[in-house]
């Protein structure tokens, strides 16, 4: 998966910033993955992160779905803390049908490469400050 110029929800000028990702459809994804065992607790919009989140409990266990602000990228994670997040791939993903990629979990746990990406100088100057611990904590962190 390539990381395209404003995943990270930082942007260098007014003129890149993305439109957000459509939070009704997010929804309408979530509920679709209500089957069998998996719960839905909550969907949430927080307003100081990059990503959308939907809190399921399935056997007992939390599984968070979360979807990148300003990108249709998904990815699975069994915890919510910033740079603990360990992301986890799961079976049975309807999402896809809603039009998102989901990023593998050996992608999102690897460390950044400086190589094979288009992010901007800002986000690549945000990297270097914030040190993010994963590609996956660049594409689903509280960095603003």
């Amino acid at each position: 998966m390539l990381l395209k110029k404003g995943i990270t929800g930082f942007f260098d000028s007014s003129a890149d910033v993305l439109a957000e990702n459509d939070c009704s459809v997010f929804r309408k994804a979530c509920y679709a993955m209500c089957s069998g065992n998996r719960e839905l607790i909550e969907i949430c919009r927080p307003d100081n992160t990059s990503y959308f989140y939907a809190w399921f409990k399935l056997n007992g266990e939390s599984l968070y779905v979360l979807l990148n602000k300003f990108y249709p990228v998904t990815a699975f994670t069994n915890k919510l803390v910033i740079n603990e997040k360990v992301f986890v791939d799961i079976s049975e993903n309807p999402l896809s049908s809603f039009g998102y990629e989901t990023a593998s979990a050996k992608l999102l746990n690897s460390c950044f490469s400086d190589t094979g990406h288009e992010l901007s100088k800002g986000e690549l100057q945000q990297i270097k400050y914030w040190n993010p611990v994963s590609v996956g904590n660049i594409i689903f962190n509280e960095w603003d």
